[in-house]
């Protein structure tokens, strides 16, 4: 039996809770959102739509197989980047440790910026590193396919770094070569990749619910994903949570050190481990 629990319900927290029970990867869910009459709306919904024990008790977060941390401030056309949420939601995060006291399971964190706040968890919260994992590579993966696929190029694409301003798309692993300047002007779509959604709905959903489930599904099965974790030294890396790939499974997570990567890569991978360094030296 899996119990799935989400602290933050709203766009992205009540639909990963609506699909892993669609999926029937939950057996019972737990919900928690600071707006009361929201958290029991989205307890009603689930439950008109099918049969499942939905609880709304904080206590219950503690026997959670999964926690998915999703609250606090979305992105909107008026924030430029991820990182721009952080003073709002950094308050909310260390609320958040507060009711995971005593949480053995598996934390997924969502809010952003997601790295930062990956490594806050990971680190400071009072939670096992092992529990901690990031979710954003898988999302931000399947947007470069996407992309890919757009140019004609069938392929899987794979991002590391920053979930964020500072991604990095792999080329090297492509079987076509790749200008540098057409690489960046492929990063600079995936950059804004999200834009069009949050202007159209005002926030992002079904493929981050769809993608965070699948990370939940992964994660049982150990299977290699690319996610947040701190870095560890790790790819020259240390001192922040980064985008790298990773088997991960409940009890921890073992980073995959084997890509290659090529000089324009490793220069942005750099890039991206220097700023997420400046973020994470603030919580």
């Amino acid at each position: 039996m899996t119990i799935v629990a989400c602290l933050g319900v709203g766009r992205i927290g009540g639909e990963v809770a609506y699909v892993s029970a669609l999926r029937k990867f939950a057996d019972e869910l737990v919900l928690f959102d600071i707006s009361e009459p929201l958290q029991h709306a989205q307890k009603l919904d689930i439950i008109h739509g099918m049969d499942i024990p939905v609880s709304t008790n904080t206590a219950d977060l503690k026997d959670a197989d999964y926690c998915i941390f999703s609250a606090g401030y979305s992105r909107s056309p008026g924030i430029k980047t991820r990182a721009d949420l952080f003073d709002k939601n950094l308050p909310i995060a260390k609320e958040s440790a507060e009711l995971l006291k005593g949480f053995t399971g598996k934390l997924i964190v969502v809010t952003n910026p997601m790295d930062v706040f990956t490594w806050y968890f990971a680190k400071q919260s009072g939670l096992e590193e092992s529990q901690v994992v990031g979710f954003g590579g898988l999302l931000d993966s399947r947007r470069f396919t996407v992309a890919l696929q757009s140019m004609g190029i069938e392929a899987e694409g794979q991002v590391l770094g920053e979930h964020g301003e500072h991604q990095v798309p792999l080329f090297s692993s492509l079987d076509i070569d790749t200008p540098i300047p057409v690489r960046e002007e492929i990063l600079t779509g995936l950059r804004g990749s999200s834009m069009p959604v949050i202007k159209g709905k005002a926030g992002t959903v079904f493929g981050p619910a769809y993608h965070i489930v699948s990370m939940m599904e992964r994660i049982e099965k150990g299977k290699k994903i690319i996610c947040s974790l701190p870095a560890n030294g790790a790819y020259g890396i240390e001192d922040c949570s980064i985008g790298l790939p990773a088997v991960v499974t409940r009890s921890g997570a073992k980073i995959d050190e084997s890509l290659k990567l090529d000089p324009w890569e490793q220069e942005k991978l750099l890039d991206a481990a220097d700023f997420l360094q400046g973020l994470c030296r603030r919580v």
